[in-house]
């Protein structure tokens, strides 16, 4: 078997510098670098969303407490006399002066019903929001 020898499967080191038996350690400056821009992108998206997550917050609470004002209010039409046509508008005591409201009375197909809208709306910096619920009354005999 001359010209076929056997291999160790070691493989020594110390032909690129490095002490045998010894790998590579640590990060290269590169890889830091790359690891601590996907980390950059992350956070600032990570705070992207929760600035979105804390607007849509306090939106949905402004939706919520419209809808139970409108509610409010159209309760207190159906409790009262049977509603005159027209409108009639008006704003909320504290702690809910930021929203106003707006009635409407239509007259329906029949004498004895009436078709109540009821507007609650805000201002959210430059728009307007509003919720709308709508009722009919019927004239008790």
């Amino acid at each position: 078997m001359t010209g076929i020898g056997k291999r160790s499967g070691k493989r020594l080191e110390s032909q690129r510098g490095l002490p045998a038996g010894r790998g590579q350690a640590g990060f290269t400056l590169l890889e830091v670098m790359i690891a601590l821009s996907i980390l950059v992108v992350t956070f600032v998206v990570l705070l992207g969303l929760l600035n979105r997550d804390i607007l849509q917050h306090q939106e949905a609470r402004y939706l919520t407490r419209a809808t139970l004002l409108a509610q409010q209010k159209i309760s207190e039409v159906e409790m009262a006399d049977f509603p005159a046509l027209g409108i009639l508008s008006g704003t909320f005591p504290e702690p809910d002066e930021t929203f106003d409201w707006a009635q409407t009375v239509l007259s329906t197909p029949f004498d004895y019903a009436r078709e109540v809208r009821m507007d609650v709306g805000w201002k959210d910096g430059e728009h307007r929001n509003s919720v709308a619920l709508v009722t009919f009354v019927m004239e008790e005999k």
